[in-house]
């Protein structure tokens, strides 16, 4: 197994993991049944969560073009 098959394989536990422990719907406050506190914006540390994730995944589907033309 090559280095870049071991990265591809911790990127994909890295991705599964950050998107099973995250949980849009958690909000910080009480729960306000008016219809803005549900498209509230996220905070600073889900939106980096989000962007994280994000290039994880861009670089999972690199690795795996990579993988499935070079190796």
């Amino acid at each position: 197994m090559t280095l870049v098959e071991k990265v591809w394989i911790l990127i994909s536990f890295l991705i599964s993991f950050i998107i099973l422990s995250t949980d849009p719907k958690s909000s910080n406050g009480a729960w306000d049944s008016q219809l803005s506190t549900i498209f509230a914006s996220a905070s600073d540390s889900q939106k980096f969560i989000t962007q994280l994730n994000w290039v994880l995944i861009a670089i999972f589907f690199l690795i795996t073009l990579s993988l499935s033309y070079f190796i």
